[in-house]
């Protein structure tokens, strides 16, 4: 298979739209949210692409039958789940990126 010549000014270009496709990808990451829960759906917390939780919603039932310590541990799973999902998105939306790169190999420009 024949290796691709690139210019300099093809390469400067493929970089500057590369760099526009970070940017627009980071952008959608950060509008995604997330929802996750924990108990069987007594804790979830809703958490956006960029990392800020957004929302956390406890149900009574968790109030009034567990103590605090188990409540915390509720929270805390769901916004461990939460983050592993943002995390998940982040590196699904880097390999699409990555692939549609398409550059040269070394010495090919």
């Amino acid at each position: 298979m024949a290796q691709e010549k690139w210019t300099l000014g093809e390469l400067a270009k493929h970089a500057q739209n590369m760099a526009q496709g970070l940017m627009t990808t980071r952008d959608e990451l950060a509008a995604l949210e997330h929802t996750a829960t924990a108990g069987g759906g007594l804790v979830s917390v809703t958490m956006r692409g960029d990392g800020e939780v957004t929302r956390v919603v406890i149900d009574q039932q968790a109030v009034d039958g567990a103590d605090a310590e188990e409540l915390s541990a509720l929270v805390l799973s769901a916004l461990r789940t939460a983050c592993a999902a943002v995390q998940a998105s982040a590196r699904d939306r880097a390999a699409d990126l990555a692939a549609a790169s398409r550059l040269p190999k070394a010495g090919a420009w």
